[in-house]
């Protein structure tokens, strides 16, 4: 990672790890403001940054929690983590260190919670150093067969609930890279740090710009010492999404619904806005009922029926829904919508791996951007379609996954 010097604050603000004080209700630390010392290149992500200075990194975190489908709650969660080489004295912790994560690297030994973390630390090539997941959904099939053996520990899921405690001190982890969704998790982070396990709490999904999803491979380098191998796969992903918007901006502009259907209510999952809304954007395409990028909003809204009906007939393809979402399957309604009418109506069966019930969209798709803009791309410009679709298929309003050839 390249870097740039940073001049020094007059006075380094204190900045203390206590992700736990928002669920207390004493309010999150400040901003800490800039780092004395070089600043490592971190492209695209907007949640968090490093600076190198003594041999050792320092590395800031800073994201909102974003309800499921809503809004911000509460403070900015933020946490600061302090990167020294097992070869190298650690510096103390006080001034602008205090009450920070000392992590000692390169890690050896890490837990994660969550299907993303797994594929980054799969595509650095150092899975083997995973000895906790969140539980036997991997993708991967050598991952899932050691959590099935009671090799790898299962320590829950991050988008549900907090950490198994007996699970992950069995695991003895270096680290425990944990996914943040939901503040009532924040008071959890302190009682594991006392256990003598660093956290390194993650907001993948607060990333404005896909891309930003795809940074969070750098820091996963800059733990486990693969900063080169890190480097090279984002610069992978990112020239093959400039290729596949070179090829879209050729074509003429089409428009898309992203939505899927909940019955629960006679509501719609509406895609609106940043990180997905890219997507469509860099596919050429407009976002029917696309609203202003906001990293405090999630990137869908439930809208009903009506308003689909009356505001988004006119897309020329929607995309209608994910894997795990119900079929609708109403003819009167969908025979009003012009994407309907001309044949590009689209679903995302996602890759999945029936044996583990998970899907590779929702684990190595988060770093892999370029594979879902390239099906993107492929439904509404047929001129593009020169092979086969890796996420979507043409919608065929029956429930099961193999319809679409993944099975």
């Amino acid at each position: 990672m390249t870097r740039h010097s940073i001049p020094s604050p007059s006075r380094a603000a204190v900045f203390v790890l206590l992700l736990g004080l928002a669920a207390c209700g004493s309010g999150a630390p400040g901003d800490p403001g800039a780092l004395e010392g070089e600043a490592l290149d971190l492209p695209y992500t907007k949640v968090f940054r490093a600076v190198e200075r003594d041999g050792y990194r320092v590395v800031d975190i800073e994201a909102s929690l974003v309800a499921w489908g809503g809004s911000a709650g509460g403070p900015a969660q933020r946490a600061r983590l302090v990167l020294v080489p097992r070869s190298q004295e650690p510096p103390p912790l006080t001034g602008d260190l205090a009450g920070a994560t000392l992590i000692r690297t390169p890690v050896q030994r890490i837990a994660v919670n969550d299907q993303p973390h797994e594929a980054m630390l799969r595509a650095l090539g150092v899975k083997d150093r995973i000895v906790a997941v969140g539980g036997h959904r991997s993708y991967d099939d050598d991952l899932r067969e050691k959590v099935r053996s009671g090799e790898i520990q299962q320590i829950g899921y991050g988008w549900h609930m907090p950490p198994t405690l007996d699970a992950l001190v069995a695991a003895r982890p270096d680290v425990l890279i944990k996914r943040m969704a939901d503040l009532t998790h924040t008071q959890h982070v302190e009682r594991v740090a006392s256990l003598g396990i660093p956290v390194v709490p993650t907001f993948i999904n607060a990333e404005p710009h896909y891309m930003g999803r795809v940074a969070w491979v750098l820091l996963m380098g800059l733990l486990t010492g693969k900063e080169a191998e890190a480097e090279t796969f984002v610069q992978m992903v990112a020239r093959e999404v400039d290729r596949l918007k070179a090829l879209a901006a050729e074509q003429p502009r089409r428009s898309v619904l992203w939505s899927w259907y909940r019955s629960a209510g006679n509501r719609w999952a509406v895609t609106q806005r940043n990180a997905d809304a890219a997507l469509i954007r860099d596919a050429n395409a407009e976002l029917v009922l696309g609203a202003e990028d906001d990293p405090e909003l999630d990137t869908f809204s439930e809208l009903s029926t009506e308003r689909l009906l009356r505001d988004a007939t006119g897309a020329d393809c929607w995309m209608i829904r994910e894997p795990l979402a119900a079929v609708f399957d109403d003819r009167a309604v969908l025979s009003r919508f012009k994407a309907y009418q001309d044949g590009c109506v689209y679903w995302a069966p996602g890759k999945r791996n029936p044996v583990a019930d998970a899907w590779e969209m929702w684990e190595m798709g988060y770093i892999r951007p370029d594979w879902l803009l390239g099906d993107i791309a492929k439904m509404l410009h047929p001129e593009l379609r020169d092979g086969e679709f890796r996420y979507l298929a043409p919608e065929t309003w029956k429930a099961s996954y193999e319809d679409a050839g993944h099975n």
